[in-house]
């Protein structure tokens, strides 16, 4: 790796001027992981942008703004909550100190299909702020997603933060070889809106699930929607569930990799879909607390 200058940007405005001729840098948690061969210009730090916002706020319109260059630790401390799906993912993200460097811009930045931070993301609608010396422009996460580390960020261009959209009930799996500092194997978020109980059912009825959101990780060139196994999934009983977990096979397009073979990825994603209904059970049961 050859030397580079690095930059800080104490303002975005700066930040805008000094990428457009340099590589935006927040956390720098995988820096020497992709190396710096062809990356033009100088490196330019965000983390000493002066933002007197919090990392987390409630806008107007109900959603939530949660900054893409603070250290997703301090997204986690915020008083203002983020939906259990985004909380949960940053529990399971690398380490306690990787947790105060990285960010969440950094996370979609890097385009890899495992990102643990990106399906939250999906499941909950997140638009992405986006910013350079061109100007701004909104982003919807999915299509920020362009393949394995590659996004349509254009050049110059840097993540401010993302909106995302309120939702009753989330969550968020990963399956990884260890309990830390793991890359996931495949991964998988969730997000729903519960219904009024069925009749003719067991006392207290199946709660109907509506608005069902699946996002998996690490199981195609991009973390993607299921919307097979989303349409499956009508309530929490075991035959929905079950179904569920089998049409998950026709959402993804899993790859044999040094981690995994792509029948394992299929096969540990069906398995999470099916350990989806304890967790969501519980969350009616024992409400959302962290919920908007």
């Amino acid at each position: 790796m050859t030397g580079r200058a690095l930059a800080r940007a104490d303002t975005p405005a700066a930040a805008d001027a000094l990428c457009a001729r340099g590589r935006p840098l927040a956390g720098a948690t995988d820096l020497l992981v992709h190396g710096l061969d062809g990356v033009r210009g100088e490196l330019v730090d965000l983390t000493a942008i002066h933002d007197p916002r919090p990392p987390v706020e409630r806008l107007a319109d109900g959603r939530v703004r949660v900054s893409a260059t603070a250290p997703i630790s301090a997204i986690a401390r915020s008083p203002e909550p983020v939906p259990v799906a985004l909380t949960d993912a940053i529990a399971q993200f690398a380490s306690p100190q990787i947790r105060n460097r990285a960010t969440l811009g950094g996370n979609i930045a890097n385009g890899s299909p495992a990102a643990d931070l990106v399906p939250p993301l999906v499941v909950t609608d997140a638009v992405l702020g986006v910013r350079g010396a061109d100007g701004r422009r909104s982003v919807p996460v999915g299509e920020m997603l362009a393949g394995p580390g590659r996004t349509t960020l254009r050049p110059g261009e840097w993540i401010e933060y993302a909106d995302l959209a309120p939702v009753p009930h989330s969550g968020f799996r990963k399956l990884g070889y260890r309990r830390a500092l793991a890359v996931a194997v495949v991964s998988l978020a969730w997000s729903w809106s519960p219904g009024s109980p069925r009749s003719g059912t067991e006392p207290g009825g199946a709660v109907a699930l509506h608005d069902v959101r699946l996002a998996a990780g690490a199981v195609a060139p991009t973390v993607v929607r299921c919307p097979r196994a989303e349409a499956a999934l009508n309530t929490l009983d075991a035959t929905c569930v079950d179904t569920a977990a089998t049409a998950v096979h026709d959402d993804i397009a899993p790859i044999d990799d040094l981690r995994a073979s792509a029948w394992y990825r299929a096969d540990a994603l069906a398995g999470l879909v099916r350990e989806l209904a304890p967790a969501a059970t519980r969350q009616l049961r024992e409400g959302d607390t962290a919920q908007p």
